[in-house]
């Protein structure tokens, strides 16, 4: 009788502890829920301006889902890594999404997602949901690590905020002026890994962006910054010059002048 006793107490806890997590935790808005579920974060992995529920996730896919990343759960995302079952010793991949609540039954989803291959590939839409089965998107931003990878999405006075990385090219090309011409690989380091600053944009349901400043990595020495491209030892000499003396946040201006002083002093 005591240990019979006993397991209903243990068990009225551990049904009281359950339900007050489960009353703790934030509604899931029924606008991304679809069969009863979360919709499936690789509806998200490159999506059209239509997204058809029925026809995305990983059981039309047909991948085999594993685990998801315990860090990321506890920071809101949903989703999971994968296996393609048609290659059981193929690419593994993952993916992933969050929300954002962007008003009037709309969303800001923030998706991250990996094909199996080395790239981190980075999205914002704003959703809103047509009917049982379909959603509209509309792409706000995209990008692959350096390459116009997006970071520090937040919520704030109602609107989206967030970064895009920048390669050197990127950071030239945010200037208002010409740049002779400038080529990507061949004259300022453009590739997927040579980060060097980050662009602070905000945005809200119009999904116009606006610009707020370039952050520029900070760095200990010009030696840690790319090499690629024919410009690119001047252009690491002036950023860093830059960072020396913490002047590490442009303005849409400051951007301007620093392009001017890179052409004046790097370009022939």
């Amino acid at each position: 009788m005591a240990s019979a006793y006993l397991c209903r107490f243990f068990l009225g806890v551990l049904l009281l502890s359950y339900s007050m997590l489960a009353a703790a935790k934030p509604h899931f808005p029924q606008s991304l829920v679809y069969a009863g579920k979360p919709i499936d974060s690789l509806c998200f992995s490159n999506p059209e301006k239509t997204i058809d529920l029925r026809r995305c996730g990983a059981e039309h896919e047909k991948y085999i889902v594993k685990n998801a990343r315990t860090d990321l759960n506890k920071k809101g995302y949903i989703g999971y890594e994968w296996t393609d079952s048609s290659m059981p010793s193929g690419p593994q991949g993952y993916s992933y999404y969050k929300y954002f609540s962007a008003g009037n039954n709309q969303f800001w989803i923030y998706a991250i997602n990996n094909g199996g291959g080395s790239g981190n590939f980075t999205s914002l839409y704003l959703v809103k949901r047509l009917n049982a089965s379909a959603l509209n998107v509309q792409a706000i931003a995209a990008g692959d690590r350096c390459n116009g990878g997006i970071q520090d999405v937040a919520v704030r006075n109602h609107e989206l905020t967030f970064s895009v990385n920048l390669t050197p090219y990127d950071l030239v090309a945010l200037a208002h002026s010409q740049t002779n011409n400038l080529k990507a690989y061949d004259d300022l380091a453009a590739c997927a890994v040579c980060c060097t600053a980050r662009a602070f944009y905000s945005t809200d349901i119009s999904t116009r962006l606006g610009f707020s400043y370039a952050g520029l990595d900070k760095i200990n020495s010009a030696s840690e910054m790319p090499e690629q491209g024919r410009y690119q030892a001047c252009f690491n000499k002036l950023l860093f010059s830059y960072i020396k003396k913490n002047k590490i946040m442009l303005n849409s201006k400051e951007v301007d002048a620093f392009v001017d002083q890179f052409k004046h002093v790097c370009i022939p």
